[in-house]
Protein backbone atom coordinates (compact mmCIF):
# COMPACT_ATOMS: atom_id res chain seq x y z
CA UNK A 1 0.00 0.00 0.00
CA UNK A 2 1.55 3.38 -0.98
CA UNK A 3 2.55 5.58 1.93
CA UNK A 4 0.44 8.42 0.56
CA UNK A 5 -2.64 6.45 1.49
CA UNK A 6 -1.43 5.88 5.05
CA UNK A 7 -2.55 9.26 6.40
CA UNK A 8 -5.47 11.44 7.41
CA UNK A 9 -6.55 11.93 3.77
CA UNK A 10 -7.91 8.39 3.65
CA UNK A 11 -11.70 8.51 3.39
CA UNK A 12 -14.48 6.06 4.05
CA UNK A 13 -14.72 5.59 0.27
CA UNK A 14 -11.15 4.23 0.25
CA UNK A 15 -12.05 1.82 3.06
CA UNK A 16 -15.19 0.65 1.24
CA UNK A 17 -13.30 0.08 -2.02
CA UNK A 18 -10.52 -1.95 -0.38
CA UNK A 19 -13.02 -4.02 1.59
CA UNK A 20 -15.17 -4.57 -1.49
CA UNK A 21 -18.33 -3.23 0.17
CA UNK A 22 -20.65 -0.28 -0.33
CA UNK A 23 -20.19 3.09 1.31
CA UNK A 24 -23.32 2.45 3.38
CA UNK A 25 -21.95 -0.87 4.69
CA UNK A 26 -18.57 0.64 5.57
CA UNK A 27 -20.37 3.46 7.38
CA UNK A 28 -22.47 1.01 9.41
CA UNK A 29 -19.32 -0.83 10.52
CA UNK A 30 -17.39 2.33 11.41
CA UNK A 31 -20.32 3.92 13.22
CA UNK A 32 -21.53 0.63 14.73
CA UNK A 33 -25.07 1.10 13.42
CA UNK A 34 -27.29 -1.46 11.73
CA UNK A 35 -26.66 -5.13 11.03
CA UNK A 36 -23.50 -6.25 9.25
CA UNK A 37 -22.33 -9.87 8.99
CA UNK A 38 -19.19 -10.92 10.88
CA UNK A 39 -17.37 -11.64 7.62
CA UNK A 40 -18.17 -8.21 6.16
CA UNK A 41 -17.32 -6.46 9.42
CA UNK A 42 -13.96 -8.24 9.42
CA UNK A 43 -13.23 -7.09 5.85
CA UNK A 44 -13.96 -3.47 6.72
CA UNK A 45 -11.90 -3.59 9.90
CA UNK A 46 -8.99 -5.12 8.00
CA UNK A 47 -9.21 -2.36 5.36
CA UNK A 48 -9.22 0.26 8.14
CA UNK A 49 -6.04 -1.24 9.57
CA UNK A 50 -4.27 -1.53 6.20
CA UNK A 51 -5.13 2.04 5.18
CA UNK A 52 -4.55 3.57 8.58
CA UNK A 53 -7.99 5.15 8.43
CA UNK A 54 -8.71 7.49 11.35
CA UNK A 55 -12.32 8.60 11.81
CA UNK A 56 -12.54 12.36 12.08
CA UNK A 57 -13.44 13.10 15.71
CA UNK A 58 -14.68 16.54 14.75
CA UNK A 59 -16.96 14.88 12.23
CA UNK A 60 -18.27 12.50 14.90
CA UNK A 61 -18.99 15.39 17.25
CA UNK A 62 -20.69 17.38 14.51
CA UNK A 63 -22.83 14.38 13.68
CA UNK A 64 -24.01 14.14 17.30
CA UNK A 65 -24.89 17.87 17.37
CA UNK A 66 -26.57 18.02 13.98
CA UNK A 67 -28.88 20.97 13.30
CA UNK A 68 -32.23 21.11 11.51
CA UNK A 69 -30.60 23.00 8.63
CA UNK A 70 -30.73 21.74 5.06
CA UNK A 71 -28.25 23.06 2.51
CA UNK A 72 -29.66 23.66 -0.97
CA UNK A 73 -26.84 23.88 -3.49
CA UNK A 74 -27.85 25.06 -6.97
CA UNK A 75 -25.78 26.47 -9.80
CA UNK A 76 -27.66 29.69 -10.55
CA UNK A 77 -30.18 31.84 -8.65
CA UNK A 78 -31.28 33.74 -11.77
CA UNK A 79 -32.21 30.76 -13.96
CA UNK A 80 -36.00 30.15 -13.53
CA UNK A 81 -35.42 26.38 -13.48
CA UNK A 82 -33.57 26.67 -10.19
CA UNK A 83 -36.10 29.15 -8.80
CA UNK A 84 -38.91 26.64 -9.30
CA UNK A 85 -36.76 23.82 -7.91
CA UNK A 86 -35.93 25.90 -4.82
CA UNK A 87 -39.62 26.72 -4.39
CA UNK A 88 -40.41 23.02 -4.18
CA UNK A 89 -37.66 22.44 -1.62
CA UNK A 90 -38.71 25.42 0.52
CA UNK A 91 -42.41 24.51 0.53
CA UNK A 92 -41.66 20.97 1.66
CA UNK A 93 -39.04 22.12 4.21
CA UNK A 94 -41.51 24.54 5.84
CA UNK A 95 -44.09 21.78 6.07
CA UNK A 96 -41.61 19.41 7.72
CA UNK A 97 -40.00 21.98 10.04
CA UNK A 98 -36.56 22.47 8.48
CA UNK A 99 -34.58 25.61 7.69
CA UNK A 100 -32.91 25.91 4.28
CA UNK A 101 -29.60 27.62 3.48
CA UNK A 102 -29.22 28.49 -0.21
CA UNK A 103 -25.84 28.24 -1.98
CA UNK A 104 -25.17 29.08 -5.65
CA UNK A 105 -22.03 27.58 -7.20
CA UNK A 106 -22.13 29.14 -10.70
CA UNK A 107 -20.85 25.76 -11.97
CA UNK A 108 -17.57 26.46 -10.12
CA UNK A 109 -16.07 23.33 -8.53
CA UNK A 110 -13.93 25.39 -6.13
CA UNK A 111 -16.97 27.29 -4.89
CA UNK A 112 -18.90 24.03 -4.56
CA UNK A 113 -16.11 22.65 -2.34
CA UNK A 114 -16.18 25.77 -0.14
CA UNK A 115 -19.92 25.49 0.36
CA UNK A 116 -19.67 21.78 1.19
CA UNK A 117 -17.08 22.47 3.88
CA UNK A 118 -19.19 25.29 5.33
CA UNK A 119 -22.33 23.14 5.42
CA UNK A 120 -20.48 20.31 7.15
CA UNK A 121 -19.04 22.64 9.77
CA UNK A 122 -22.45 24.24 10.27
CA UNK A 123 -23.72 20.74 11.14
CA UNK A 124 -26.23 20.65 8.28
CA UNK A 125 -28.56 17.68 8.65
CA UNK A 126 -28.85 17.28 4.90
CA UNK A 127 -27.75 18.64 1.54
CA UNK A 128 -29.80 18.83 -1.64
CA UNK A 129 -27.46 19.59 -4.53
CA UNK A 130 -27.14 20.04 -8.26
CA UNK A 131 -23.49 18.89 -8.38
CA UNK A 132 -20.83 20.22 -10.72
CA UNK A 133 -19.61 16.67 -11.39
CA UNK A 134 -16.38 17.19 -9.46
CA UNK A 135 -15.28 17.14 -5.79
CA UNK A 136 -16.09 13.45 -5.34
CA UNK A 137 -13.66 13.21 -2.42
CA UNK A 138 -15.32 15.98 -0.43
CA UNK A 139 -18.76 14.54 -1.19
CA UNK A 140 -17.53 11.26 0.28
CA UNK A 141 -16.33 13.12 3.37
CA UNK A 142 -19.80 14.59 3.78
CA UNK A 143 -21.21 11.08 3.51
CA UNK A 144 -18.71 9.92 6.13
CA UNK A 145 -19.91 12.72 8.40
CA UNK A 146 -23.41 11.32 8.15
CA UNK A 147 -24.93 14.20 6.19
CA UNK A 148 -28.01 12.99 4.33
CA UNK A 149 -27.56 13.91 0.69
CA UNK A 150 -29.90 14.00 -2.27
CA UNK A 151 -28.56 14.86 -5.71
CA UNK A 152 -31.10 16.53 -7.95
CA UNK A 153 -31.10 17.07 -11.74
CA UNK A 154 -27.64 15.44 -11.95
CA UNK A 155 -25.94 12.46 -10.37
CA UNK A 156 -22.39 11.48 -9.40
CA UNK A 157 -21.58 7.99 -10.71
CA UNK A 158 -18.76 7.71 -8.15
CA UNK A 159 -21.25 8.15 -5.30
CA UNK A 160 -23.84 5.42 -5.97
CA UNK A 161 -25.02 5.25 -2.35
CA UNK A 162 -26.75 8.64 -2.60
CA UNK A 163 -30.40 9.27 -3.39
CA UNK A 164 -30.94 10.92 -6.77
CA UNK A 165 -33.94 12.73 -8.23
CA UNK A 166 -33.76 13.23 -11.99
CA UNK A 167 -35.80 14.04 -15.05
CA UNK A 168 -35.56 11.46 -17.85
CA UNK A 169 -33.20 13.55 -19.97
CA UNK A 170 -32.71 10.88 -22.61
CA UNK A 171 -36.45 10.51 -23.20
CA UNK A 172 -37.06 14.27 -23.25
CA UNK A 173 -34.37 14.94 -25.84
CA UNK A 174 -35.38 11.88 -27.88
CA UNK A 175 -39.00 13.05 -28.11
CA UNK A 176 -37.96 16.56 -29.16
CA UNK A 177 -35.71 15.34 -31.97
CA UNK A 178 -38.22 12.71 -33.08
CA UNK A 179 -40.82 15.48 -33.40
CA UNK A 180 -38.49 17.54 -35.61
CA UNK A 181 -37.71 14.50 -37.76
CA UNK A 182 -41.43 13.79 -38.21
CA UNK A 183 -41.83 17.36 -39.50
CA UNK A 184 -39.26 16.53 -42.18
CA UNK A 185 -36.06 17.93 -40.66
CA UNK A 186 -32.81 16.10 -41.38
CA UNK A 187 -30.27 18.83 -40.62
CA UNK A 188 -30.84 19.14 -36.87
CA UNK A 189 -28.27 20.79 -34.64
CA UNK A 190 -27.90 20.53 -30.88
CA UNK A 191 -26.48 23.19 -28.55
CA UNK A 192 -25.66 21.17 -25.45
CA UNK A 193 -24.04 21.64 -22.06
CA UNK A 194 -20.98 19.68 -20.89
CA UNK A 195 -21.24 15.90 -20.97
CA UNK A 196 -19.27 15.78 -17.73
CA UNK A 197 -22.72 16.35 -16.20
CA UNK A 198 -25.29 13.58 -16.44
CA UNK A 199 -27.73 16.22 -17.73
CA UNK A 200 -25.59 17.06 -20.76
CA UNK A 201 -24.72 13.43 -21.33
CA UNK A 202 -28.34 12.25 -21.25
CA UNK A 203 -29.67 14.96 -23.55
CA UNK A 204 -26.94 14.30 -26.11
CA UNK A 205 -27.75 10.59 -25.92
CA UNK A 206 -31.43 11.27 -26.64
CA UNK A 207 -30.50 13.41 -29.64
CA UNK A 208 -28.15 10.75 -31.00
CA UNK A 209 -30.65 7.94 -30.48
CA UNK A 210 -33.43 9.71 -32.38
CA UNK A 211 -31.09 10.60 -35.26
CA UNK A 212 -29.71 7.07 -35.51
CA UNK A 213 -33.16 5.47 -35.43
CA UNK A 214 -34.13 7.67 -38.38
CA UNK A 215 -30.89 6.70 -40.19
CA UNK A 216 -29.76 10.32 -40.19
CA UNK A 217 -26.04 11.08 -40.00
CA UNK A 218 -24.53 12.57 -36.85
CA UNK A 219 -22.66 15.57 -38.25
CA UNK A 220 -19.98 16.98 -35.96
CA UNK A 221 -20.56 20.53 -37.21
CA UNK A 222 -24.14 20.29 -35.90
CA UNK A 223 -23.13 19.16 -32.39
CA UNK A 224 -22.11 22.09 -30.19
CA UNK A 225 -20.74 21.18 -26.74
CA UNK A 226 -20.57 24.32 -24.61
CA UNK A 227 -21.18 25.36 -21.01
CA UNK A 228 -24.71 25.85 -19.71
CA UNK A 229 -24.17 29.63 -19.85
CA UNK A 230 -25.62 32.21 -22.21
CA UNK A 231 -22.46 33.58 -23.80
CA UNK A 232 -21.31 30.12 -24.85
CA UNK A 233 -24.77 29.51 -26.30
CA UNK A 234 -24.61 32.68 -28.38
CA UNK A 235 -21.20 31.74 -29.75
CA UNK A 236 -22.47 28.26 -30.63
CA UNK A 237 -25.52 29.66 -32.43
CA UNK A 238 -23.35 32.05 -34.43
CA UNK A 239 -21.14 29.16 -35.57
CA UNK A 240 -24.14 27.08 -36.60
CA UNK A 241 -25.84 29.87 -38.53
CA UNK A 242 -22.57 30.70 -40.34
CA UNK A 243 -22.11 27.16 -41.68
CA UNK A 244 -22.15 26.78 -45.51
CA UNK A 245 -25.02 24.32 -45.00
CA UNK A 246 -26.70 25.55 -41.79
CA UNK A 247 -29.19 23.41 -39.85
CA UNK A 248 -32.90 23.73 -40.50
CA UNK A 249 -33.64 23.19 -36.79
CA UNK A 250 -31.80 23.73 -33.53
CA UNK A 251 -32.36 21.92 -30.23
CA UNK A 252 -31.07 23.88 -27.21
CA UNK A 253 -30.68 21.70 -24.13
CA UNK A 254 -31.57 24.18 -21.41
CA UNK A 255 -33.48 27.44 -21.13
CA UNK A 256 -30.36 29.65 -20.90
CA UNK A 257 -28.92 28.15 -24.09
CA UNK A 258 -32.36 28.38 -25.68
CA UNK A 259 -32.60 32.10 -24.93
CA UNK A 260 -29.12 32.62 -26.37
CA UNK A 261 -29.98 30.73 -29.58
CA UNK A 262 -33.29 32.58 -29.92
CA UNK A 263 -31.46 35.92 -29.57
CA UNK A 264 -28.83 35.06 -32.19
CA UNK A 265 -31.38 33.78 -34.69
CA UNK A 266 -33.21 37.10 -34.47
CA UNK A 267 -29.96 39.06 -34.60
CA UNK A 268 -29.11 37.27 -37.85
CA UNK A 269 -32.38 38.47 -39.39
CA UNK A 270 -33.83 34.98 -39.59
CA UNK A 271 -37.43 34.12 -38.83
CA UNK A 272 -38.65 31.38 -36.51
CA UNK A 273 -40.06 29.03 -37.75
CA UNK A 274 -40.08 30.08 -41.42
CA UNK A 275 -36.27 30.04 -41.76
CA UNK A 276 -35.31 27.80 -38.86
CA UNK A 277 -37.15 25.78 -36.22
CA UNK A 278 -36.27 25.90 -32.53
CA UNK A 279 -36.93 23.60 -29.56
CA UNK A 280 -35.54 24.00 -26.07
CA UNK A 281 -35.33 21.70 -23.08
CA UNK A 282 -37.14 23.33 -20.16
CA UNK A 283 -40.28 25.46 -20.06
CA UNK A 284 -39.81 28.95 -18.62
CA UNK A 285 -42.19 31.95 -18.78
CA UNK A 286 -40.49 33.75 -21.66
CA UNK A 287 -40.77 30.67 -23.91
CA UNK A 288 -44.56 30.99 -24.14
CA UNK A 289 -44.57 34.81 -24.28
CA UNK A 290 -42.25 35.50 -27.23
CA UNK A 291 -43.38 35.54 -30.84
CA UNK A 292 -43.62 32.80 -31.87
CA UNK A 293 -44.06 30.85 -28.63
CA UNK A 294 -41.37 28.17 -28.37
CA UNK A 295 -41.87 24.42 -28.41
CA UNK A 296 -40.30 23.02 -25.24
CA UNK A 297 -39.56 19.89 -23.26
CA UNK A 298 -41.22 20.76 -19.96
CA UNK A 299 -39.74 19.45 -16.72
CA UNK A 300 -41.64 18.86 -13.44
CA UNK A 301 -39.21 21.25 -11.75
CA UNK A 302 -41.20 22.05 -8.61
CA UNK A 303 -41.74 18.33 -8.02
CA UNK A 304 -37.98 17.73 -8.34
CA UNK A 305 -37.37 20.04 -5.41
CA UNK A 306 -40.30 18.86 -3.28
CA UNK A 307 -39.42 15.17 -3.68
CA UNK A 308 -35.77 15.85 -2.90
CA UNK A 309 -36.70 17.44 0.44
CA UNK A 310 -39.04 14.56 1.22
CA UNK A 311 -36.19 12.12 0.63
CA UNK A 312 -33.82 13.99 2.95
CA UNK A 313 -36.48 13.93 5.68
CA UNK A 314 -37.11 10.22 5.12
CA UNK A 315 -33.41 9.42 5.48
CA UNK A 316 -33.15 11.42 8.70
CA UNK A 317 -36.13 9.54 10.12
CA UNK A 318 -34.65 6.19 9.10
CA UNK A 319 -31.41 7.11 10.84
CA UNK A 320 -33.32 7.73 14.08
CA UNK A 321 -35.07 4.37 13.72
CA UNK A 322 -31.82 2.63 12.67
CA UNK A 323 -33.69 1.33 9.62
CA UNK A 324 -31.86 -0.20 6.64
CA UNK A 325 -31.42 2.24 3.76
CA UNK A 326 -31.48 1.43 0.07
CA UNK A 327 -30.44 4.31 -2.23
CA UNK A 328 -33.34 5.55 -4.33
CA UNK A 329 -33.18 6.85 -7.88
CA UNK A 330 -36.34 8.70 -8.89
CA UNK A 331 -36.81 9.39 -12.59
CA UNK A 332 -39.56 11.91 -13.38
CA UNK A 333 -41.09 12.20 -16.84
CA UNK A 334 -40.72 15.33 -19.00
CA UNK A 335 -43.42 16.45 -21.45
CA UNK A 336 -43.06 17.78 -24.99
CA UNK A 337 -45.23 20.91 -25.34
CA UNK A 338 -45.77 21.81 -28.99
CA UNK A 339 -46.18 25.50 -29.77
CA UNK A 340 -45.43 27.49 -32.93
CA UNK A 341 -41.63 27.54 -33.28
CA UNK A 342 -41.37 24.49 -35.54
CA UNK A 343 -42.63 23.75 -39.03
CA UNK A 344 -41.40 21.58 -41.89
CA UNK A 345 -38.17 22.86 -43.44
CA UNK A 346 -38.46 25.03 -46.52
CA UNK A 347 -37.89 22.27 -49.03
CA UNK A 348 -40.95 20.47 -47.63
CA UNK A 349 -43.30 23.49 -47.55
Amino acid sequence: MPKSKMNHSVTIKDVAELAGVSLATASRVLNNTGYVSKETRSKVQKAVKVLGYKPNELARNLKKRRSDTIGLMITDIINPFYSYLADGVLDCARKLGYHVVLCATDEDAHLEKEYLVVLMHQRAAGIIAVPTGENVKIWCEAYDLGVKMVLVDRELPDLPETDVVLVDNVKGAYEAIKYLIELGHKQIAIVNGPTTTTTGKGRLEGYQRAMQEANLPLINDYIEQVSFKGESGKAAAKRLLALPNPPTAIFATNNVLGEAVFTEINAAGLRIPEDISLVLFDDVPWASLVNPPITVVSQPTYQLGYLSMELVHRRLQQEKDDSPVTPQKSLLKPELIIRKSCIAPKQFN
